[in-house]
């Protein structure tokens, strides 16, 4: 959209001493002063959200908070929230499966037929009139076959369940009209002795642990790119009832990224050794090896780039 040619029709405002002017004279100065403006923006500039227009939300609400912002559509025309708002989230139960459904908040630019009256004023021997109107943007929910990219900006995506948010809101779907000029960094690590291992199956055999990290806190926008190592210990020694002494020696990889989050693996090979076992079979029995990373102290320190 943001390659359209129509050239509006424009005719530049004189005046002369001793005119007598009228609304129409003034509105048309406006008009034609506005129609420029847009045809500048969508000729010279990328459509999407300029400044501001923070969404925030998280798992459990029933609303979320959008922040002032100022974006441009397609067309050139602004889109502008001048103050905090609040949108209740659409009231759906449940999608026909039974699962979660997932809406889009966006926002559009409102003509001035839609506009709110802010000012109105006597006229001189005339009817009151409209001097001031807001310039409010239509802020709505909208499913994703029925969203109109270039005339809404995306602001949000949303999970509902139960009339709330199923998930945290993500900022993944917006579109910018300034491209970013430098990557986006931000790092983070699961809690030592509280990340929550799982054994890791390939077919019906463990051959070592995961974990799913939760990266949605650094609000990425797209899937960054994401560097992490597993941090703790590698000697568990011997304890009563316990699976040691042994060295747990394996191979991380980020697996199934996304914005919001990964996979860890932790391929865990069996090394025949003398002495201290190197990932003896406990490592790979699904009721220890949970039990034996934690015992390490294991513990993903992950950083992602975007951009």
């Amino acid at each position: 959209m943001s390659e359209r040619a129509d050239i509006p029709h424009l005719e530049r405002i004189a005046f002369f001493t001793g005119q007598r002017l009228t609304a129409a004279d003034l509105t048309e100065v406006v008009r034609v002063d506005r129609e420029l403006r847009w045809l500048h923006n969508r000729a010279l500039h990328a459509w999407g959200i300029g400044i501001g227009f923070a969404v925030t939300g998280e798992r459990g609400d029933s609303a979320v908070t959008i922040g002032p912002g100022f974006g441009v559509d397609a067309l050139g025309r602004e889109i502008i929230l001048g103050e905090e708002r609040t949108k209740t989230v659409p009231a759906v139960a449940a999608a026909p499966d039974g699962g979660e459904v997932s809406f889009y908040l966006v926002a559009a630019y409102r003509p001035d037929a839609d506009q709110a009256v802010a000012e109105r004023r006597p006229g001189v021997c005339l009817p009151e009139g409209t001097v001031r109107l807001s310039e409010d943007p239509l802020l709505d929910w909208r499913p994703s076959n029925r969203l109109r990219p270039g005339t809404e900006l995306v602001l949000a995506q949303v999970w509902i369940q139960n009339c709330r948010l199923s998930r945290a809101v993500s900022l993944a779907a917006r579109r910018y009209a300034r491209p970013p000029q430098q990557p986006y960094i931000a790092a983070g690590q699961t809690r030592a002795g509280a990340t929550a291992w799982q054994p890791w199956r390939r077919g019906p055999r463990v051959v070592g642990v995961s974990t799913v990290v939760d990266t949605s806190a650094a609000r990425f926008q797209s899937t960054p790119r994401y560097v992490a190592h597993v941090a703790g210990e590698r000697f568990l020694p011997a304890a009563a009832g316990g699976p040691g002494p042994l060295l747990a020696l394996g191979a991380a990889a980020v697996e199934a990224a996304t914005p919001n989050g990964f996979e860890m693996q932790v391929l865990l090979p069996g090394v025949p050794s003398e002495g201290t076992p190197v990932n003896p079979d406990a490592v790979r029995d699904p009721a220890l090896a949970p039990a034996v990373a934690a015992a390490l102290g294991w513990h993903v320190v992950w950083m992602g780039v975007e951009g």
